[in-house]
């Protein structure tokens, strides 16, 4: 006999599907789940609707534990959490390249990736406290939307530094301090040869509630990763990072640069225990999560 069961996986809760499926009475997982505190405020409008939806999920496995405390709110069962199955996936280093690989690796470089708008000047300014102890520092600087790069470009030209718009497939140019990428979909190629990244969406306070930009990829590369205060987006996962000295808040550009002092004197990029670390931490999410997942279906099953 076939016995079906439905996974909604890193998805929004569409109501009228949850109901068809519990008539068809096939068992429905949750997998990843998460709530917002936005998201839970809506759903409390309708309390008495939102219970009678989030009761009909058999198991819930969630990405972090605030939704898990929303789920019990809700009268969901069945609810665990093992961690964010994001930092599940891996990332083969030996497909990554750049044809600024020698640049690179022979200079002394740090990387501000996914920044926004109002945050730009406190990377120019730890720039310049860097020169202090290392008068070839490099900042490169990825901006989340690359509209802004002309705009940076300016504002860097404005402090006297010598400044490139990088574009795709271009060579990084002699004597260049401030290096803005101008295309997508390249943060690999960087975040693998980067001892240290600052990932944007997070010194803005009137973002505080959308806060944080993924860190997971530059740290799986081997970066340590620093923030700002602001990354209630992702705030498990930094919280998982600072715990295993992998991520450290910064407030402004002289911890910053003091930290980025640090981390530069060492000739070679040192990442390989935070590769590993990462790795095996997702490794242990995937494990304990698909232990929870077969269990669910040999029961389902019975």
């Amino acid at each position: 006999m076939e016995t079906k069961c439905n996974f909604l996986v890193d998805s929004e809760i569409w109501p009228n599907l949850i109901f068809k499926i519990n008539e068809k009475k096939i068992p429905l997982a949750l997998i990843n789940g998460r709530i917002t505190s936005k998201t839970y405020k809506k759903w409390m409008f309708f309390p008495k609707t939102a219970r009678k939806i989030f009761k009909l999920f058999d198991l819930c496995l969630v990405s972090n534990a605030e939704t898990k405390n929303y789920l019990k709110d809700l009268d969901a069962k069945n609810i665990f959490f093992y961690g964010n199955i994001k930092l599940v996936s891996t990332i083969d280093k030996n497909k990554i390249s750049n044809r600024n690989e020698e640049i690179l690796l022979k200079n002394k470089f740090w990387l501000a990736a996914s920044t926004h708008k109002g945050e730009d000047k406190m990377f120019l300014d730890t720039h310049l406290k860097l020169k202090n102890e290392y008068n070839d520092i490099i900042t490169i600087i990825a901006p989340r939307h690359i509209d802004r790069s002309q705009e940076i470009k300016t504002l860097s030209e404005n402090y006297n530094l010598n400044t490139q718009i990088l574009n795709e497939n271009e060579t990084i140019s002699k004597n260049k301090e401030i290096v803005i990428l101008n295309s997508f979909g390249i943060l690999h190629n960087y975040f693998k040869y980067a001892k240290s990244v600052f990932i944007g969406k997070s010194t803005l306070k009137k973002l505080r509630d959308v806060g944080g930009q993924n860190p997971i990829d530059a740290a799986r590369l081997g970066c340590k990763i620093y923030h700002g205060p602001y990354v209630y987006n992702f705030k498990e996962i930094y919280e998982l990072l600072e715990k295993n000295n992998v991520s450290k808040k910064i407030n402004n550009f002289n911890e910053l640069s003091s930290n980025l002092i640090k981390d530069l004197k060492y000739s070679q990029k040192e990442g390989n225990k935070i590769s590993s670390l990462i790795n095996n931490l997702g490794q242990k999410i995937l494990t304990d999560t698909m232990k929870k997942i077969n269990y669910f279906l040999l029961n389902e099953i019975k």
